[in-house]
């Protein structure tokens, strides 16, 4: 018996030990979005709530879906075979990751030799409080002729927008601080975020980054979804869609 409280009592020693004992230090990461998660866990699975709607009809005709490009940013050339539209939030990290990692290599190789469209579209989480003011933003830089750049400092520095960084950004890309802040102040494009918000959700977008691919239709400003890809995905898994699509 008395053999048994000793194994006992070193036990709960143990136990106690493991439990106070200091963790190593890790960079916190940020929660991620819902299928960005149910990617990692099971693979396969955040897509499939997109691909879902990709249904085939019983004539065996494809019922793509359609997602209306009119007014929407994009790079490259409007007579590209592909359209890629990413819908995406200026405070995701995995967004961030994309745009920092993936992004410069698909505009390198395929936008800038004419063979995709690179449309962007917004979709503000509701997680992340500063989101829709930085797509009002990037619009607001636009009216100056400057979307993208800002597009690029908004991804570089996901801090909260206040006046005083978006003064500071207004003057790195030399425009009229003014002009600026009077747009975004004034909401001249909330509605267009809350617009690309709606589509996002309409065409299954649960989580950022979401992209879709399909042929660009040169007579009709919509896009005829053919390929998804949810969350941030190495650089070949988008050559191999591309790729695809531009082998039709």
């Amino acid at each position: 018996m008395s053999i048994l409280r000793v194994w006992m009592a070193l036990a709960l020693f143990l136990a106690i030990a493991q439990t106070a004992a200091p963790q190593k230090d890790r960079e916190p990461s940020p929660p991620p979005d819902r299928l960005e998660q149910a990617e990692r866990e099971k693979p396969g699975d955040g897509i499939s709530r997109i691909s879902r709607l990709l249904a085939v009809q019983p004539a065996g005709q494809a019922h793509f879906l359609e997602i209306k490009t009119r007014g929407l940013p994009f790079m490259g050339s409007a007579e590209a075979k592909v359209t890629m539209i990413e819908f995406s939030d200026y405070q995701c990290f995995f967004c961030r990751r994309h745009d920092r990692q993936v992004a410069p290599r698909i505009v390198k190789e395929y936008v800038e030799s004419g063979r995709v469209k690179y449309v962007f579209a917004d979709f503000p989480l509701a997680s992340h409080a500063g989101a829709s003011k930085a797509a009002q933003a990037a619009h607001c830089a636009g009216d100056q002729g400057k979307y993208w750049e800002m597009n690029d400092l908004l991804f570089r520095h996901p801090q909260s927008l206040t006046q005083t960084t978006l003064k500071a950004f207004g003057t790195s890309l030399e425009l009229d601080n003014q002009v600026l802040l009077d747009c975004v102040d004034s909401g001249k494009y909330a509605q267009k975020v809350r617009d690309g918000l709606s589509q996002g959700k309409r065409v299954g977008v649960r989580g950022t980054p979401s992209f879709f691919f399909g042929l660009t239709d040169k007579t009709q400003p919509t896009l005829r979804v053919r390929k998804t890809l949810t969350g941030a995905h190495p650089y070949p898994a988008f050559q191999r869609l591309i790729e695809e699509l531009l082998a039709q």
